[in-house]
């Protein structure tokens, strides 16, 4: 309420009282503004106290609407933080299940490669305990068809020592009858359990098929010798030779795949380097043409040219004849590697990422470019590409390749697979041997490059960190 207002407010009343003082003489007109005074008093009071009232409640109201909007600021900025705890915090926990993945991903791609490796020590490990361990001799002269043929002839000896009694041993007085059953019963048995084994046998199991044979014969002779019959010795002999005959014919049968998968590769190889020797002489023939043609135009310019211009035609012409004979050289290289089918390649490669250090592989190859029969063996079959060591041209070159193989024999990484050329060897120990009895002009490369093995490694390494 604005200050004048209340100024004539409480100014109104002492005008009445001056109107009372006024007309102090009649009674009636004072009473009547004495009434109307102490109504007025009553009513500004009543008027003052709304008035207060809704001054407060106004107040009130402009408090509360303040404190309201100081909540809800409060209320959005504990909500804003809130939220950006948490987004930093999911944004912490993302970035640490990232590096966490990221960590595992190496882990594993690591554990590849070490699993690679391992299955091929494995591997080797396994062929050099089937070679070492196994107590069955394997005459590598006889082929799987005469193992075969020996096989059916242990099958013969068999029914002779069963038709000739010589099988089972009697120790009974019961009747003839039942004496009879029990000697079908355990030859059946015996039998049974021998074809079984027999035919499962592998060069991997075969140690493990003698003693189930021998743990058969004997428990079966336990079993029956309450009924007073026994499995005569010559019998189980019988069936260790079947067994190992079976045996015999496993290998062979490995052995002869290999060697013909080594003649398939060997008629590849050698269709390989035909095609390469027809594409190089189609090629020379092919720029022998374009020279000789080159040639015959510019000898048709030189007889039209004038004296200036013949010298420079002279001076083409003795340039592409040039040329010539250094195709003519080509061609009768060529032509060399073509007849002297020995002629070839020695190499000397490594593969650190998937052999390990000081693993060297040993070989040949007739190409004509010797790096494309690297570039095969660095195929999808290994993790990583082979190194070159050394490249070594030999006017024989599988002699050269034999000779240090029988230098480095006791070196296999393969015992029982001569054909597997991996010897576990220094490099200074194949230079010093090919350098003294074969080439002493060839370069070795001391160090293997392995780039992708060893960005492989650093990678792996940079993660761990």
């Amino acid at each position: 309420m604005k200050k004048e207002y209340k100024i004539l407010l409480y100014a109104y009343p002492f005008i009445i009282a001056i109107s009372i003082l006024a007309t102090v003489g009649v009674p009636l007109f004072a009473l009547a503004d004495v009434a109307f005074l102490v109504l007025y008093y009553y009513i500004l009071q009543k008027s003052f106290s709304s008035l207060k009232i809704i001054k407060n409640a106004d107040e009130y109201a402009a408090f509360t609407n303040a404190n309201a909007d100081q909540r809800v600021q409060d209320a959005k900025a504990a909500t804003e933080k809130m939220r950006k705890e948490t987004e930093d915090s999911c944004t912490q926990k993302i970035q640490a299940v990232e590096r966490e993945l990221t960590q595992k991903r190496k882990c594993i791609s690591q554990l590849n490669i070490e699993i690679h490796n391992l299955k091929a020590e494995i591997e080797v490990a396994q062929q050099e305990a089937i070679a070492v361990s196994s107590s069955v001799p394997v005459d590598y002269d006889i082929s799987s068809a005469e193992y075969k043929d020996k096989f059916a002839l242990a099958q013969l000896n068999e029914k002779e020592c069963i038709s000739s009694n010589n099988a089972v041993s009697v120790h009974s007085d019961a009747p003839k009858s039942v004496i009879n059953a029990n000697v079908k019963q355990i030859l059946r048995c015996f039998n049974s359990e021998a074809a079984a084994i027999i035919k499962n046998v592998t060069t991997r199991n075969i140690d493990g098929a003698r003693s189930k044979i021998i743990k058969s014969f004997e428990m079966l002779n336990r079993i029956f010798a309450p009924d007073g019959v026994e499995l005569n010795r010559p019998l189980l002999e019988i069936k260790l030779e079947q067994l190992n005959c079976m045996y015999g014919n496993q290998v062979m049968a490995e052995r002869e795949k290999e060697e013909q998968r080594a003649i398939r590769e060997q008629m590849l190889e050698e269709e390989k380097v035909r095609r390469e020797i027809e594409r190089e002489k189609a090629k020379l023939d092919k720029e022998e043409r374009q020279f000789k043609n080159e040639i015959q135009k510019l000898m048709t310019y030189l007889h039209k040219a004038d004296d200036i211009e013949k010298q420079l035609y002279v001076d083409k012409i003795k340039e592409l004849e040039s040329k010539l004979g250094l195709l003519e050289q080509d061609r009768k290289n060529v032509l060399d590697r073509e007849q002297n089918t020995r002629a070839g390649f020695v190499y000397v490669i490594s593969n650190i990422g998937s052999f390990g250090e000081n693993v060297y592989k040993i070989g040949m190859t007739r190409r004509l470019e010797p790096m494309d029969r690297i570039k095969e063996l660095s195929s999808a079959s290994v993790p990583f590409e082979f190194d070159v060591h050394a490249m070594i041209f030999s006017e024989d070159a599988p002699a050269l390749e034999t000779a240090l193989h029988r230098q480095f024999d006791d070196r296999r990484i393969n015992l029982v697979n001569s054909r597997k050329e991996f010897f576990r060897v220094s490099l200074s120990e194949v230079e010093k041997v090919v350098k003294e009895n074969h080439n002493a002009t060839v370069t070795f490369t001391a160090v293997a490059k392995a780039e992708e093995y060893r960005q492989t490694v650093r990678l792996l390494e940079s993660e761990q960190v």
